[in-house]
């Protein structure tokens, strides 16, 4: 069975730390030498603050660990709400001793994301998102969400991912969006986690089952 490695969140762009480049291509080489199957579940690059291309162009040792992934037919990707032109819009699989997954960014589930307030500001994001002043904006209230109501807001999402999941007939999801890694024995919601710290999450769908896993600063070599 070829091992599947799900990431998501890495939100790379021009002004990344150093490191988060560092584990984003350490993680690629990895299970590029394993022979794993690497599905990139969204919001990988930050192309919608940082502007079509800039964010590619500013990590270009991970690009071209995508690119050698893709090229052996090693990588899938997802389109998330802050990359929405880049992959597909779900992938569903097959898994041997986990069953029938569904692996989606997610974000169309948030409330928050979803609702009238929301898709303004993603339309104003999408068409100024590369000027300060938005990005500090978009910032503050996602900061100020997540301060108040960030509990709240991660059970509603997990609660519409699984009806979702349920009502498709999947035996697990796998979903980004939330920054929070979640892993439950027997339910059917999962989330990868993201890249943020130093400390890169990824989920690990395998033998005995799926696991979260995590690459961090301190596992690199010195030429990673």
């Amino acid at each position: 069975m070829t091992q599947i490695r799900i990431a998501s969140d890495w939100h790379l762009s021009p002004g990344s730390p150093l490191l988060h480049a560092r584990l984003a291509r350490a993680f690629l080489a990895r299970s590029r030498a394993s022979g794993a199957l690497v599905i990139l579940n969204g919001d990988v690059f930050d192309v919608l603050f940082s502007g079509p291309g800039r964010a590619e162009a500013a990590h270009p040792l991970v690009v071209a660990e995508i690119d050698a992934l893709r090229r052996e037919g090693k990588l899938r990707r997802t389109r998330g709400n802050h990359d929405p032109e880049e992959g597909e819009q779900r992938i569903v699989l097959d898994v041997s001793g986990v069953g029938r997954v569904l692996v989606a960014h997610g974000h169309g589930l948030d409330p928050v994301n979803s609702s009238p307030l929301g898709r303004l500001g993603d339309g104003i994001s999408r068409r100024f998102g590369r000027l300060a002043p938005v990005r500090g904006a978009a910032w503050l209230v996602e900061l100020v969400a997540r301060t108040v109501a960030g509990d709240r807001m991660a059970a509603v999402f997990r609660e519409r991912c699984l009806a979702q999941v349920e009502r498709e007939g999947f035996d697990l999801g796998v979903f980004g969006h939330v920054h929070t890694p979640h892993l439950a024995p027997g339910e059917r919601y999962a989330n990868a986690g993201s890249l943020a710290g130093d400390t890169l999450e990824f989920l690990e769908l395998g033998p005995p089952g799926p696991r979260l896993r995590a690459l961090r600063a301190a596992d690199l070599a010195p030429e990673e």
